[in-house]
């Protein structure tokens, strides 16, 4: 699935580049929040000692700021997405439409804001339409 992308996340990701040092996979504007999809691998550098970084680039942005690492693996990604919550169990399955679907079981709480923030980026990475979470 193709991303397209406009000039203001783009100077969104510039920022977050020159910020960091790390060039993000995405940024998608959600809500009140910018979200910063980086490559596996490197989230403690574009987090920063403390989240030093993340404040910086809140204060610059006068928005909140949350960063994910990419996984190519979907059940992978959700665990990054729902932390501090604990991945349980987690599968992707076909429906009886021949659509994928992601089902997961996870210990802590999740937001209402998050979960629909959770179910946009796997369309958009994934192309999953179907996301259970227990």
């Amino acid at each position: 699935m193709k991303i397209k992308l406009d000039s203001e996340v783009l100077s969104y990701i510039h920022t977050f580049s020159d910020v960091t040092g790390v060039m993000p996979r995405d940024c998608l504007l959600f809500e009140d929040s910018i979200v910063f999809t980086v490559p596996q691998g490197t989230i403690g550098m574009s987090i920063g000692d403390r989240g030093v970084k993340v404040k910086l680039l809140e204060k610059l942005f006068n928005k909140k700021v949350n960063i994910v690492e990419y996984f190519d693996d979907p059940v992978k990604f959700l665990e990054s997405m729902i932390y501090p919550a604990k991945l349980i169990s987690g599968y992707v399955s076909m429906d009886k439409d021949v659509n994928q679907k992601l089902e997961a079981k996870v210990e802590g709480r999740i937001n209402f804001n998050k979960l629909k923030l959770i179910k946009m980026m796997m369309e958009r990475y994934f192309n999953l339409k179907s996301i259970i979470i227990k």
